[in-house]
């Protein structure tokens, strides 16, 4: 069972699909992340491999894993961070696929392959530190805002290292930055290919950018997209942005109305663990203790189910499977007794 610190709570992503750990007292997720994750997914297939640099508690990583197959590696130093995103990422049955580090993205090279990402995605601190100026006295929140371990071109580049040729890096920042990102990006191989603008309300100057730099590339051909609208005269989510945040009832539909598909453990009667595929748990259960399941099991009945995840694509129970094939017993006892089975 995942737990939480007295400070931490539950929240959700994507309308109530994906679940996420967050600190009342440190910077939550907010729209940046999920407007930099949105455009990036796109790029994203599902045997792509993705970075995500200044992860936090690993938003972006699990919204766009939600819509591919994807892997993913997330870097982020501060311990606390790092922690609720693994604990995010198994509330989320998402470990097989997303590997989080506590590192700093500086020393990316010493623990990621470089040149064998297809896409790197980065929210870093936004804000430099002056001379003189005062910063949040919390240490959690001023690093989350503030260059303090790391600044914009240290980031840049590691994120340049990490790419193949033509691999892209997707950034969200601050419109006053652009010049910054834009030197950095060509000093390190990546031109900008495209800058997505947004703004809080039609007319009022662009207060986020989310940019696409590709590595290796002509410097050319940049397009400045029009400025998306976030909020009506209500101050309401317009629906471009409302269909980031949630699914749409048609979508929503067409979803349930998909198969489901499971990935399952058996207790054996000789007291080890099998893992297995199905899209029906009764049948394939009866099928296991027929000795019609599988050779493993065949010589070791009667089989017990003792758990089950439901997936609602058929690649992901399979790559759970795989995922729980591939480690040794004392691994499997540990995950079983995390999800609370007893066996």
């Amino acid at each position: 069972m995942v737990k939480l610190a007295d400070s931490e709570r539950i929240d959700y992503m994507y309308s109530d699909d994906l679940r996420i750990i967050q600190d009342k007292t440190a910077f939550s997720f907010s729209l940046d992340t999920l407007l930099l994750a949105s455009l990036a997914k796109e790029a994203v297939r599902d045997r792509s491999k993705v970075a995500d640099l200044c992860a936090g508690n690993c938003a972006a990583s699990m919204y766009m894993a939600y819509f591919n197959r994807a892997k993913y590696d997330a870097v982020e130093i501060q311990e606390e961070a790092a922690s609720q995103a693994r604990r995010s990422i198994e509330l989320n049955q998402m470990e097989n696929r997303i590997t989080v580090f506590q590192k700093n993205v500086k020393d990316v090279a010493k623990f990621l392959r470089k040149d064998s990402y297809d896409v790197v995605v980065v929210n870093p601190p936004y804000f430099k530190v002056p001379a003189g100026h005062e910063i949040n006295p919390d240490p959690k929140k001023a690093i989350a805002r503030h260059e303090i371990l790391i600044n914009l071109e240290e980031i840049i580049e590691a994120a340049s290292s990490l790419l193949k040729m033509k691999g892209k890096m997707f950034m969200v920042h601050r419109p006053e930055r652009l010049n910054e990102i834009a030197y950095f990006c060509m000093k390190h191989d990546l031109s900008i290919k495209f800058v997505q603008p947004f703004v809080s309300h039609r007319g009022d100057n662009s207060n986020l950018i989310v940019i696409e730099a590709v590595k290796h590339t002509a410097s050319d051909g940049l397009i400045l997209r029009d400025a998306i609208e976030v909020h009506d005269q209500n101050g309401e989510f317009l629906p471009t942005i409302q269909r980031i945040i949630r699914e749409t009832p048609e979508e929503r539909a067409k979803r349930q109305k998909s198969k489901d598909y499971f990935f399952y453990v058996l207790l054996c009667s000789d007291g080890s663990f099998y893992g297995g595929f199905t899209d029906d748990l009764k049948k394939r259960l009866a099928a296991h203790n027929l000795g019609k399941g599988a050779k493993y099991t065949k010589v070791r009945r009667p089989v017990k189910m003792i758990y089950h995840e439901r997936f609602a694509d058929k690649n992901l129970a399979l790559k759970r499977e795989y995922w729980f094939k591939h480690h040794p017993r004392q691994w499997k006892e540990k995950f079983l007794h995390e999800h609370a089975v007893d066996f």
